[in-house]
């Protein structure tokens, strides 16, 4: 197998030996990876392999059964999901359906208690990055639904996360508007320079953003490299399969 070469700055994630068991099946078995800061990674693999299990490990709605979870450094065991540098958006977006597109951006920022006139300038700041400045006053049923997914990235990243973490998030939208957002996607995360992690089963999706992608199998990383490494030097038959 291929290995790209080991980088000398310190990872943001770090995944060491990490088990989760669901009573008798194992969903992640033994998965360690390290993830930079500023990357665009992909964890990518078909439905089963463990990639939702990973990420949802890392926000904190699971816990690992065996090994350890780092976020810059600290060790997540004791750390409940709302006390982590991590925001996450979700496949369904889950944007509120009775609240304006400024409400729905501001919400996190209002339950943290910050004063009227902060939670305005930021929540105009994030909509302005996803390009929707000019609505929020509308209601989301008022939104397509590529604008309803920028809302979700906006709500996420109000709250200045270390790193934003992406399950499935082009899934829902059509095809034409899903190759507009990818587009989208990866100039929004070169502006705001923090690091993404995406979950897809969509291989031109992750090869089409991805700066990094690792590819799940049985809830084992079967490769990790760049996307030219993947197409170029696929380690095994099933990679090679999978990433076409």
């Amino acid at each position: 197998m291929r290995q790209t070469a080991k980088s000398a700055v310190k990872p943001i994630i770090s995944f060491r030996n990490v088990v989760k068991k669901f009573s008798s099946m194992v969903a992640v078995d033994n998965v360690s990876l390290d993830i930079e800061p500023g990357e665009f990674f992909a964890l990518l693999g078909p439905s089963g392999c463990g990639k939702t299990t990973l990420l949802r490990m890392l926000a904190g709605f699971e816990v690992p059964s065996e090994g350890q979870i780092l976020i810059d450094g600290q060790d997540m065991g004791e750390t409940s999901p709302n006390r982590r540098p991590v925001n996450m958006v979700f496949q369904s977006y889950a944007v509120f359906p009775h609240m304006t597109v400024a409400n729905n951006v501001g919400y996190g920022l209002k339950i943290d208690g910050l004063p009227k006139a902060e939670i305005e300038a930021q929540v105009q700041e994030a909509l302005d990055l996803v390009q929707l400045g000019s609505l929020a006053g509308r209601m989301p049923d008022q939104l397509s639904g590529g604008q309803r997914q920028r809302v979700a990235l906006a709500r996420a990243l109000v709250k200045k996360p270390k790193v934003l973490l992406l399950d499935e998030p082009l899934s829902a939208l059509d095809a034409k508007l899903r190759e507009a957002m990818r587009f989208e996607l990866s100039q929004l995360q070169q502006k705001v320079g923090i690091t993404f992690i995406m979950v897809t089963h969509d291989q031109d999706e992750a090869l089409a953003i991805a700066s990094r992608i690792a590819v799940m199998h049985k809830g084992g990383i079967s490769q990790l490299g760049t996307p030219s490494d993947l197409y170029e030097f696929p380690a095994s038959r099933f990679v090679a399969d999978f990433v076409g």
